[in-house]
């Protein structure tokens, strides 16, 4: 199961419920990965599914679920994973009032749900990342300057790398997302954009890991990559 089948997942729990369900886009979904609607309810659904990776969910992350939740009128907001909260997320949790729904508590309930069939010219990001981001674990990638990443881990839950200067560093896989369905959806992206749209400034890495996509292309002015399909 891919995180995208997880969010699946989980929006097929609460159509059990008597829920009308809708997944969100990576793009502008503001953290937000589905909507749940029954009568005046309207539920903001986060999915983690963090259950296979060390990755474990923040209190940044319960409050911006929090701000994206008034932001999009909802009544009420809900974070499923199958992982694992830091303590004080759990705090900010209760204190905010966002519910906490664990997969173990919903296995039960419903099917897992199968892998959708996709023709070749039916690009997504999990597609993408299971057959050309992950298999550079253990590889060593190499800028046209003869600077080095060394991609330590590759999962679901992002990147874990070590530059060529020493330092090491992770980033995680929402950016990855981001700038893959901008890519696929406008034909490019630079720097610039990933800049404002990822805290951790790491904008020459991202693009260096996305230029391993064979249909990816980097290009100098600006500073980014294009997609050649």
């Amino acid at each position: 199961m891919n995180p995208r089948q997880f969010e699946e997942f989980v929006c097929e729990h609460f159509r059990k419920q008597g829920y009308e369900t809708e997944l969100t886009t990576y793009s502008n979904d503001y953290g937000i990965d589905g909507f749940a609607i029954k009568g005046k309810q309207k539920i903001a659904i986060q999915s983690k599914m963090y259950g296979h990776t060390t990755r474990k969910i923040n209190r940044q992350t319960v409050m911006e679920l929090h701000g994206a939740k008034d932001f999009f009128d909802c009544t009420k907001a809900v974070i499923a994973t199958d992982g694992v909260f830091l303590q004080d997320a759990l705090v900010v949790a209760k204190k905010l009032k966002i519910d906490i729904l664990y997969l173990k508590e919903i296995q039960k309930s419903i099917p897992a749900i199968k892998a959708k069939t996709k023709s070749n010219t039916d690009k997504t990001f999990e597609q993408i990342w299971e057959d050309y981001i992950i298999p550079l674990q253990g590889k060593t990638i190499v800028r046209n300057s003869g600077e080095t990443n060394q991609i330590i881990k590759a999962d679901w839950s992002g990147i874990e790398r070590k530059t060529s200067n020493g330092n090491n560093g992770k980033i995680k896989i929402e950016i990855f997302k981001q700038a893959v369905n901008k890519l696929l959806t406008d034909g490019s992206i630079n720097r610039d954009y990933i800049n404002q749209n990822y805290v951790g400034r790491a904008s020459s890495g991202i693009i260096l890991i996305l230029s391993q996509v064979p249909f990816f292309k980097l290009t100098e002015k600006p500073s980014g990559l294009k997609y050649q399909n």
